[in-house]
């Protein structure tokens, strides 16, 4: 059963790439690969299935790369009410006779603050870092965009709304061409910018939240939405600001949800998680 598991995730997650797999002691690396991210993105998602065919459990407990600044582990759910959040976890469980899929939707990896450009074809050093297994250095291939069936949160930021050319309204535009609905309104205030980038806060209904966003050529993009998280040093230096842009940013944001008093700050400290906008 669980080398038809094996088969099932490798055929999976192999189309049309050619699948790839590295074993690490009674671990199997499934086809662990990155779906190519836009030449300018910041952030980039890392996929497999790990099959554990040994006779006792392991869990993944780190990640390590050099092309990024940050590459941790991550939980993609969805609530009751079809929102979707994303959180940081320190380990992914590998059962014995089971095969854990990291995947759109559930557990993968983030890799922030990508210092270069990707190929696709091209392969990639990470090491997986395994409670038992140890460390293990694995390639990751890099697949065409939307390789893993188009389903990432990198669909939404595909939506293309026409730049004026006034930051303000475009962001706006932006995230209301994203969220807003006739029956749930979007309200997004304020618009803190910084020279290419910019967080924006939002309500909608009871819950809100605070958005990273990045102008390129073909305008402003959504990259991270988050509560608390996203005033974080660490966060925005992750993203590709200096230590000095990210202060100076945070100092514009603080400044301007003061404006907007107590109510709004927890409002917008209320995401849960954090959800990025990857190609």
């Amino acid at each position: 059963m669980n080398r038809l598991l094996t088969l099932a995730a490798a055929l999976f997650l192999a189309a049309p790439a050619l699948a790839h797999e590295v074993k690490v002691g009674d671990l199997e690396i499934i086809h662990p690969h990155i779906p190519q991210p836009a030449e300018n993105a910041m952030a980039a998602g890392g996929f497999m299935a790990i099959s554990n065919n040994g006779t006792e459990a392991d869990r993944l407990i780190g990640i390590e790369a050099d092309f990024a600044a940050q590459a941790s582990l991550h939980e993609s759910k969805v609530d009751a009410n079809g929102v979707g959040t994303m959180a940081r976890v320190d380990a992914v469980e590998i059962p014995v006779g089971e095969t854990v899929n990291l995947e759109h939707g559930g557990y993968h990896i983030m890799f922030m603050g990508l210092n270069t450009s990707f190929t696709e074809g091209q392969m990639v050093k990470v090491t997986l870092v395994f409670e038992h297994a140890g460390r293990a250095e694995v390639e990751f291939m890099v697949d065409p965009p939307g390789e893993d069936g188009g389903h990432a949160q990198g669909d939404h930021s595909a939506m293309m709304v026409e730049m004026t050319g006034d930051p303000m309204a475009d962001i706006a535009a932006v995230m209301k061409a994203q969220f807003d609905t006739p029956e749930n309104p979007l309200t997004v205030d304020p618009i803190s910018v910084q020279g290419e980038v910019a967080i924006a806060g939002w309500a909608q209904g009871d819950k809100g939240g605070r958005a990273f966003l990045r102008m390129s050529e073909m305008g402003w993009s959504i990259e991270v939405c988050a509560g608390s998280g996203l005033l974080a040093p660490e966060m925005l230096t992750g993203l590709g600001l200096s230590e000095a842009d990210a202060a100076t940013l945070l100092a514009t944001v603080n400044a301007a949800e003061a404006e907007l008093g107590a109510d709004a700050i927890a409002l917008f400290d209320s995401f849960d998680g954090e959800m990025f906008f990857t190609e």
